[in-house]
């Protein structure tokens, strides 16, 4: 192989590669990225078996052929040479970096144990990458930590109306929903991403310039950015995402409508006072909510923000980061707190954006 490329290119490349490759103790292959050079393109693959990646960019070919060597390695050989143009060359088990002012060689892995990356085939469906990249950071946060369900560490898309995707994820504890338009999207059923998958298709959509067509089969889903010559897989979660819609409530004791600022300048001051569990202590008043937190080595803190309140006054303990984290996601500058009653969940929405639904469960201690 010996080609020659366009650095800055080639590095804007890698960089996008390097996050999808890893190390591996027993696949050391799977720490490489894949050159291959034909028609006057490079081709470019990495892989961690959970999320592949390829990438076609120009290059003039000299000499077709294919090589395989560290990825990181690679990317900072090319990102501290400054030269606009480098050639590329495969010789006897080294790929060579040669410009004028500097030359590098990087011992390569046998190509041939790098991972077979196949097209999906199946219907695709054009989307609009800057909102579907929305609703799974939106929804992303909400995901499990823990692998023992997969389908909690995931998140879940699907379509529940006409031109729409809708992005729901949950840890048993709480529960973002996130809907977004997909004009023109139909979408037969839903599928489950995991969540550390879904939010770098979310930021490689953030990165690039043109709407991608989308294509899911039964264990995996695609993203082809055709016209910039990106094409992305993921594994697809197996089983089904809870009935969540059961866990609503239908009926409300309070509401409670506040500025979404006065809230969060709020939970800062009650963070000071955490105690081991993170709890903050809510409870709804005539005309405020008023926060508190405790801890027994530290001190303690009220504070209070005013409050349209409707119905019964209660109180109730959360984790104070379950109640902060879906603020930064909200639009609107007031907020609708939807109280059911002790023991039961709190709904936060925003109160002109119907498209975003947030749950929590209160704390039992």
């Amino acid at each position: 192989m010996e080609i020659n490329i366009s650095r800055p290119q080639l590095a804007q490349t890698l960089e996008l590669l390097t996050r999808i490759s890893t190390k591996h103790v027993t696949l050391p292959v799977l720490q490489c990225v894949l050159l291959e050079a034909k028609e006057e393109k490079l081709i470019l693959k990495a892989t961690n078996l959970e999320l592949s990646i390829e990438i076609e960019i120009p290059c003039r070919v000299i000499e077709v052929g294919i090589i395989a060597v560290p990825a990181n390695t690679l990317l900072q050989s090319i990102q501290y040479n400054t030269e606009g143009e480098i050639c590329l060359r495969a010789e006897e088990g080294l790929l060579l970096i040669e410009s004028q002012k500097t030359n590098t060689s990087i011992k390569s892995i046998p190509h041939d144990e790098f991972p077979v990356i196949n097209r999906l085939k199946g219907e695709v469906i054009k989307i609009n990458r800057a909102l579907f990249s929305l609703g799974i950071k939106t929804a992303s946060f909400a995901a499990s930590l823990s692998s023992i369900k997969p389908e909690l560490g995931s998140v879940y898309i699907q379509q529940k109306k006409e031109h729409s995707l809708t992005f729901v994820s949950t840890d048993s504890f709480r529960l973002m929903e996130k809907t977004v338009p997909q004009k023109g999207v139909i979408l037969e059923q839903g599928f489950l991403i995991p969540q550390k998958n879904a939010v770098e298709l979310s930021r490689l959509c953030d990165l690039l310039k043109n709407d991608p067509d989308l294509l899911v089969t039964e264990n995996q889903c695609a993203l082809s950015f055709n016209e910039e010559g990106v094409y992305i897989t993921s594994r697809l979660v197996s089983g089904s995402f809870p009935d969540y819609e059961q866990i609503i409530p239908k009926e409300y004791s309070s509401h409670a409508t506040v500025l979404k600022n006065d809230l969060l300048k709020a939970l800062k001051k009650t963070s000071v006072f955490l105690n081991k569990y993170q709890q903050v202590t809510l409870s709804v008043l005539e005309g405020n909510i008023s926060l508190s937190s405790q801890n027994n080595e530290v001190g303690h803190v009220t504070d209070s923000v005013p409050a349209v309140v409707e119905g019964d006054e209660l109180t109730l303990n959360f984790n104070q980061q379950y109640i902060s984290d879906p603020l930064s996601h909200i639009s609107d500058e007031s907020i609708i707190l939807h109280f059911a009653g002790i023991g039961r969940p709190l709904v936060i929405t925003g109160v002109s954006d119907k498209t975003l639904r947030y749950l929590v469960m209160p704390m039992n201690r």
